[in-house]
């Protein structure tokens, strides 16, 4: 795992003395490693190895959102059955819910009973960009904690310690990557395609995902500095558009690729 030392330490020391909440709220931009880390402390409490699971775990469920990109109410319906089966092979009956903003407001209601009368074994870990996504009832019974994006240079010195990559293309990508770790390895992985498909617009509003959309733009914009030069200011323009007023974001997307 790259980066989040100190949260690495934390919640193995946490692990170690028994002392883990009951539910957590992971949060922070996508693809810097919030999902993966759920998962390495699954595994230190199954297999006391703080790394990614070489095989299944007994003690783990993960629920994701449907082919519809959503949890429904479905989703959730074996959580309290999974949780509530005394663990065997781990200290905890641990649940990880990934892009947890996605579930609906009922499924949310449903979650919200059982993290309230959870049994004492239990872990449950809800994965979200942000912290204000959830029902706030839910969200106030969360231990919520924060994942930053990497530095460049702690994706650089990834890249050169795991990649066949030159120092200068590891440093290319690092500063493409914008301090997610899931993104690099993705540049490393397919040096020669964009790699990054474009999003469409009206999936990127719906499902919040426009900071994502304009991140593609400009790492392809960068590309070719001198021959895009005007569309990377276009690009930025817009984007400080959406942020700083209360503007139709469609409008203004459209108006940054054309």
């Amino acid at each position: 795992m790259i980066g989040h030392q100190d949260k690495i330490n934390l919640f193995k020391k946490l692990a170690d003395d028994n002392k883990l909440s009951h539910a957590y709220l992971f949060f922070g931009d996508p693809e810097i490693g919030k999902f993966l880390f759920a998962n390495f402390l699954a595994n230190y409490l199954e297999k006391s190895a703080f790394e990614k699971p070489t095989a299944i775990l007994e003690e783990l469920l993960v629920i994701s959102p449907n082919e519809k990109g959503i949890i429904g109410i479905d989703g959730v319906r074996n959580i309290s059955h999974f949780l509530y089966q005394k663990p065997v092979f781990s200290k905890k009956r641990i649940i990880i819910i990934n892009n947890s903003e996605n579930m609906t407001s009922e499924a949310q209601n449903a979650v919200l009973k059982i993290v309230e009368d959870s049994p004492e074994m239990a872990l449950i870990i809800f994965i979200s960009k942000t912290e204000d996504l959830l029902l706030p009832p839910l969200l106030s019974r969360l231990q919520k904690i924060y994942f930053p994006r990497l530095s460049s240079k702690e994706i650089e010195q990834f890249l050169l310690s795991n990649f066949s990559v030159q120092a200068k293309k590891a440093k290319e990508i690092s500063e493409m990557s914008f301090g997610r770790i899931g993104r690099a390895i993705k540049l490393a992985e397919f040096p020669h395609s964009q790699n990054l498909n474009p999003i469409d617009i009206d999936e990127a509003v719906e499902n919040n995902q426009i900071d994502e959309f304009f991140e593609f733009l400009i790492i392809d914009f960068r590309r070719d500095l001198i021959k895009n030069f005007s569309k990377l200011k276009e690009v930025m323009k817009r984007l400080v558009f959406i942020k700083s007023l209360n503007t139709n974001k469609k409008l203004q997307m459209k108006a940054a690729i054309k």
